[in-house]
């Protein structure tokens, strides 16, 4: 019987190996696949298992033989979403798993302050290992390939840090708490106070806070700029609060933004006042080099100030007095997501007499000098801005403001009489409109168009009369003019390309017109009347490496139609986190500059500034290149960072005008130094030091030797020293600036030079109201304790009396100033 059992076993098993290898002939042509296999099943008596539907949806078109069945069913499948395998004689059929795709989740969010409904910008988020910064529209971006639910970070200068658990799928709001309330009996325990300042996210840059602002000396009227000054690598010496000087950027390479459009600077002889008003500014940055494709086109540095758009819950009305200048700003909440803003500035008396302009001459001459100054500033800004929970944002921002200097001054000797009268008048207006828009998919989108004018003037009249008769004579008559606006339409987009890749791109327009001309002795000297387009295209990606290092490449093509000619500016940037709190920072690029601020020299060697559109003929077009290296240890309440960099300008323009003949030469500057920057908070208080060592060369063809001179701006070395001690409801505050001097040159043909130091002593003690009705503050500061005699570079004014005697006359930097203030807020 076993045996029987045997041989039957035997003879099954070679029957199945006959059919396994026997011949397969396959002849078709369109013939749906389960056809085939019940063919096959009735011919080769073979046995399978399938979905008849799901077979009868590929059609087969093949002609070849096997000699196998296994064989034949493979070459049947292939290119098939099908597979099979055999068991126990039978082949099954069986439809292939996709291959697992990676899965893109988004997650959106707005970042807002509690209190006003304000969005927030330049906030940063951290989610699961990833990091993002918010946008002027307060949103933000982010993509995963795992997971939907994150643990959430998020901080905001001058906030308390908010750390919740979001699911993605949906747009969320996140709600983040000043750290500086006006409630005395509400008080926040257990949290951080995120820093007032950030340093190191990126290679050059700055971000600030403009709440600790309010607590600085000077803090009225320009606590901008007084919080700009104190920040390293902007150089506070020779107080020049308009017209910035980054890392020894030449006068009018450097650009300020307010809400997207330029702030040109006006003269603002009295540095109390800034050109932007303090309740307006919520965020900022400073882009001291090395900035990316999406940043305008200049060479030299960039402050960006993110305006406020205005109390979305409730009304509310501020005002500042002190004895300078009259401040008020309105806010308006309209239908819940739209709010109006309105703010004006004025000074109510000549805030100047005549112990703030000085005339001396370096001869000793026993002449009585006198120079009384008068001077008028004034201001508004009118704004409205809509904005809703899906991340849109709308707003229309507009500005204008004016300032009026005059000096007269005079001489009386025995034998003459000498009287020289100075004005300039200038006038500026600005504008935006923006919207932006952010999408579920990570999408965002904005568009906006600004349009930017500033209207300068300029005259100055110098008679010299004898006193034994009527005889006089006009010894200088100069009236200029030097008009600039820009008008720029922007359109940009960020894709999110899964984890890893986020790319930006856009199209930007921009139109230039210029009016410049001077007179001498009603001799037209100068008369210029441009206008210019240019289109730009940038592109870049920021490229996640690994975990820790991110690479930032584009490229941004800039066409002048004036000019019939493209430049082309790639820039790079690298950071890499090599620890928790240690970050490495470096970046390269090229840069152009298409409008162009010009040095005026006259034949005394006085030193004004014109724009000019570049031409490539007398005006070249600047070009630029960024060497940046910093690296940031940031652990919790201390900041420490160093910044390295080289930077070189070549095509500089300087007009030189002798009596008879203008000159006009091309030169090149060089820049290079290292920023120090130490910060401590502790106990709610604050206290930070700053050392820049630098040195800015220029060379111009007109120099006597073949070699590199300091420039204007150069200064070898500047320390600063901030503190702010919160003693609620007092504040005290200290700052103190060393200069170690600029070049005063004598002439431009002649290397040598003065050198004085800088000194300033600033204090602050700030009293804050609580009432039920309305909060505030009362505040006193004292500007110059020391009463140190500094130097105004930019208002320094050679006067030639004689062959043999020469006035300087110059109005002081900040002599010793006491402010007192009235804030309050209804």
């Amino acid at each position: 019987m076993k045996r029987s059992v045997v041989f039957l076993i035997s003879v099954w098993l070679l029957c199945i190996s006959e059919v396994s290898s026997q011949t397969i002939e396959m002849d078709y042509h369109s013939k749906p696949l389960n056809e085939i296999l019940i063919e096959w099943r009735e011919t080769y008596q073979l046995q399978f298992s399938f979905n008849d539907q799901q077979l009868s949806q590929y059609e087969i078109t093949i002609r070849q033989i096997f000699t196998s069945v296994d064989e034949a069913l493979s070459a049947l499948l292939t290119n098939l979403p099908l597979g099979f395998e055999k068991r126990q004689g039978v082949y099954i059929i069986y439809p292939l798993k996709p291959p697992p795709t990676s899965r893109k989740i988004t997650l959106v969010g707005k970042v807002i302050e509690a209190k006003t409904g304000e969005p927030l910008p330049f906030s940063h988020i951290r989610a699961n290992g990833q990091q993002a910064i918010t946008d002027i529209k307060g949103m933000f971006s982010m993509n995963f390939e795992t997971d939907s639910i994150y643990e959430v970070t998020a901080s905001h200068l001058g906030c308390y840090m908010l750390d919740t658990v979001l699911m993605a799928g949906k747009q969320h709001i996140m709600v983040l708490q000043p750290s500086v309330y006006g409630i005395k009996e509400v008080q926040v325990t257990n949290n951080i106070v995120e820093k007032s300042i950030q340093v190191g996210e990126s290679p050059g840059l700055i971000s600030l806070n403009h709440h600790i602002a309010s607590y600085l000396p000077g803090n009225g009227d320009n606590s901008v700029f007084n919080l700009l000054r104190l920040q390293p690598g902007i150089l506070a010496s020779g107080e020049q609060p308009n017209d910035l000087v980054i890392w020894g950027s030449p006068e009018g390479t450097s650009r300020v933004k307010f809400d997207g459009f330029t702030i040109w600077g006006l003269k603002n002889f009295n540095d109390n006042i800034s050109a932007v008003n303090p309740y307006l500014a919520k965020s900022i940055e400073v882009q001291k080099g090395g900035f990316d494709v999406r940043q305008d086109d200049v060479v030299g540095g960039i402050v960006n100030v993110a305006g406020k758009n205005g109390n979305l819950n409730q009304p509310g009305v501020n005002l500042f007095v002190n004895n300078q200048t009259l401040n008020g700003m309105l806010e308006v909440p309209l239908f819940k997501k739209s709010a109006l803003l309105l703010a004006f500035r004025q000074t109510y008396y000549n805030m100047f007499d005549q112990d703030d302009v000085s005339a001396y001459s370096l001869l000793g001459n026993n002449a009585r000098f006198e120079a009384v100054p008068d001077y008028q500033f004034r201001d508004g800004n009118l704004k409205y801005s809509l904005q809703g929970n899906n991340g849109d944002l709308f707003f229309a921002s507009l500005f204008y403001a004016d300032d009026n200097f005059v000096v007269n001054a005079g001489q009386e000797s025995e034998r003459r009489n000498w009287k020289q009268q100075t004005e300039e008048d200038n006038h500026q207006v600005g504008g935006t409109l923006y919207y932006g828009k952010s999408f579920a998919n990570g999408l965002a989108s904005n568009l906006k168009l600004s349009y930017s004018a500033l209207y300068s003037h300029f005259q100055q009249l110098r008679e010299l009369s004898n006193r034994h008769n009527t005889f006089s004579v006009l010894k200088d008559n100069v009236h200029a003019q030097n008009d600039v606006d820009e008008l720029s339409a922007q359109w940009e987009n960020t894709f999110f390309i899964g984890a890893r890749h986020t790319i930006t791109s856009g199209l930007e327009f921009i139109h230039n017109n210029l009016v410049l001309y001077e007179d001498t002795f009603e001799t037209r000297y100068i008369d210029l009347s441009e206008r210019a387009n240019r289109f730009s295209f940038f592109a870049q990606d920021k490229i996640k490496l690994a975990d820790r290092l991110s690479l930032t490449a584009g490229v941004r093509l800039n066409h002048s139609l004036f000019l019939n000619r493209t430049y082309a500016d790639p820039r790079v940037s690298l950071s890499f986190k090599t620890a928790k709190h240690i970050k490495l920072n470096a970046a390269w690029g090229y840069y152009h500059q298409f409008l162009v601020k010009s040095t005026v020299e006259d034949e005394s060697g006085n030193y004004r500034y014109s724009w000019s559109i570049a031409d490539n003929d007398e005006v070249p077009v600047l070009q630029a290149t960024h060497y940046v290296f910093g690296w940031a240890y940031t652990p919790k309440n201390l900041l420490l960072s160093v910044d390295a960099y080289y930077k070189t300008t070549d095509k500089l323009t300087r007009f030189i005008r002798y009596e008879d003949e203008n000159y006009i030469f091309s030169g090149d500057s060089r820049s290079y130094g290292v920023d120090l920057y130490i910060k401590k908070d502790f106990n709610g208080h604050s206290v930070w030091t700053s050392y820049s060592l630098s040195k800015t060369e220029e060379h111009f063809p007109f120099y006597g030797q073949d070699e590199y001179r300091r420039a204007l701006q150069d200064q070898r070395h500047e320390l600063k020293v901030a503190g702010l001690l919160n003693l609620r409801p007092f504040h005290l505050s200290a700052c103190y600036v060393y200069g170690s001097g600029l070049p005063l040159y004598d002439s431009y043909s002649d290397d040598s030079y003065t050198e004085p130091d800088y000194n300033r002593l600033d204090i602050s003690l700030v009293y804050q109201l609580i009432t039920s009705r309305f909060s505030g503050e009362v505040g006193v500061s004292l500007l110059n304790v020391t009463d140190a005699d500094n130097i105004k570079y930019s208002q320094l004014n050679r006067v030639p009396i004689d062959q043999i005697n020469t006035i300087y006359i110059n109005s002081k930097a900040v002599p010793f100033t006491p402010l007192l203030y009235l804030k309050v807020h209804f």
